[in-house]
């Protein structure tokens, strides 16, 4: 009932939904699900985290989002009950998703409106965030992506300044945003020899210039923020 996905969902449905379904429990770094594999169900994360990706031809994984509780995935694969798109596996230890069997599913999906309204409302907001995705890999440069992404974090305000803390890996975070590790880094040291952040630790990041930030964010040139 808490999953925004299901907010809307009677209760008797998510009692027959809750019938089909099983608790699962992984470890950090254990698939949930396997890229190509044939779907069983979808799946609602309800502790840790889950970080979904995909794998290119040259062996190069590619990360599509981190999802963390509440969030669900995999809804779009169940409607088809072919194969899933993408890969999954948790992100800390112990991560529980509560898997939710398809063809339970998709009977319940048949009969009750409600739900069905609510799967397109989750599937809508994925479309979105896809479409955002795309947009900052194939359009945005390696400098727009990443000031875009820090002022999107969650932030403490310090009197004119505003304190971040990475929620991944900077290796992680150079996958998510297309880049390669050493771009980052680069980016990071020059924008902090340019006074526009500062670290304060390892995974904190204080953002003393957000209005030049906001304007690399939103440079369309290639050469934003170099």
């Amino acid at each position: 009932r808490r999953a925004p996905a299901f907010a809307s969902v009677p209760p008797p449905t998510l009692a027959l939904l809750a019938a089909g379904s099983r608790v699962a429990s992984f470890a950090k770094g254990e698939a949930i699900m396997v890229e190509g594999e044939p779907v069983r169900g979808f799946f609602l994360v309800l502790g840790g985290g889950v970080r979904i990706f995909r794998v290119g031809p040259d062996g190069k994984e590619q990360l599509l989002q981190r999802l963390r509780p509440g969030q669900s995935f995999a809804e779009a694969a169940v409607l088809t009950m072919r194969r899933y798109p993408a890969g999954a596996e948790a992100t800390e230890t112990p991560t529980e998703v509560l898997e939710i069997g398809g063809e339970a599913f998709l009977r319940l999906f048949e009969e009750d409106r409600a739900l069905a309204r609510a799967m397109v409302a989750s599937l809508s907001t994925w479309l979105v965030r896809l479409v955002g995705r795309v947009e900052d890999l194939t359009v945005m440069s390696a400098g727009a992506r990443l000031a875009r992404y820090l002022l999107d974090l969650p932030a403490r305000e310090e009197g004119r300044r505003l304190s971040v803390d990475l929620p991944i890996p900077k290796k992680e975070l150079a996958a998510f945003l297309g880049i390669t590790p050493e771009t980052l880094s680069r980016l990071l040291r020059k924008w902090k020899d340019r006074g526009l952040l500062e670290a304060d630790g390892s995974r904190t990041l204080v953002l003393r210039d957000a209005d030049t930030l906001l304007a690399i964010a939103s440079d369309p040139s290639p050469a934003a923020g170099l």
